[in-house]
């Protein structure tokens, strides 16, 4: 599969782009080189006509010159929001003078920065609504649940994990998906760094709002009817931020600085 990521240099020439098959996983590292050092990488990359597809892209940079403007989003990049602001706060020091953007929706965002309408020249993927079998019978919890669900229903926060149902099954499976994650166990919010999973969703029943923590393209263009008068808000923002676009207090849940320093550690540390 790789870990493919495609550059895109804006400049007064115009947009270049440039690939690498193995880029993905290095992006924290790389950019943390430093503007000169990192354009110069990229200078030796393959330059290539178009922008690779959906699926087939695992990372993204656009850095436009003219501007000072730099963003970028990776499969691989650590998520959590105490650690993706500390890498932002650390990041502007090697790029002075620059506005950094975590891409967090993806091309979604990333379209915006480029000039080039990209998304609805990819082909969506194709979605289904999964069985009411399939969200009846969930497992049993194995100690490794898939997905973290948040409901606001009638002012109060209910929350509860799935051991194999997906983000993307409950969207396609429609509203009446709340009445059945309901009736799961409940848990206390976790504190960030220590969700069980890495997917994560609140579900505002009271404000008509989705609020889902991935990227998860097509989906929303397909599956917007099941979930009539909702709204969507989506990127890879992080449990903590995901929490904050809610109005949920997040006082008491943030990792600790030991922790956030670790996982920044781990970012910018070469990958081979």
């Amino acid at each position: 599969m790789g870990s493919r990521v495609n550059y895109a240099i804006k400049s007064k020439d115009g947009l270049r782009i440039y690939h690498d098959r193995w880029g993905a996983s290095r992006i924290p590292y790389d950019l943390y080189l430093g503007e000169n050092a990192f354009l110069e990488y990229v200078k030796e990359c393959t330059i290539t006509e178009h922008l690779r597809e959906h699926g087939w892209m695992e990372g993204f940079v656009i850095a436009d010159i003219e501007k000072k403007l730099l963003g970028f989003w990776s499969w691989e990049l650590e998520h959590e929001t105490s650690v993706v602001h500390y890498f932002l706060a650390a990041l502007k020091k090697k790029w002075p003078g620059w506005q950094l953007m975590h891409l967090a929706n993806y091309m979604y965002d990333a379209e915006k920065l480029i000039g080039i309408d990209y998304t609805s020249a990819q082909i969506i993927p194709k979605y289904t609504s999964p069985t009411t079998d399939v969200m009846l019978n969930d497992g049993i919890d194995d100690g490794y649940p898939y997905a973290l669900f948040i409901i606001r229903q009638n002012e109060s926060i209910y929350v509860t994990e799935t051991m194999t149902i997906q983000l993307e099954q409950v969207i396609c499976y429609g509203e009446k998906s709340i009445n059945i994650l309901l009736e799961k166990p409940s848990i206390p919010l976790p504190i960030e760094g220590e969700t069980r999973s890495s997917y994560h969703m609140v579900i505002d029943a009271d404000n008509k709002l989705l609020i889902v923590n991935d990227s998860i393209f097509g989906i929303w263009e397909t599956m917007a009817h099941k979930w009539p008068d909702y709204n969507l808000k989506m990127g890879c923002i992080g449990y903590l931020a995901m929490l904050k676009e809610a109005n949920i207090p997040t006082a008491g849940l943030e990792m600790s600085e030991k922790k956030i320093i670790v996982a920044f550690t781990e970012m910018i540390t070469v990958k081979h």
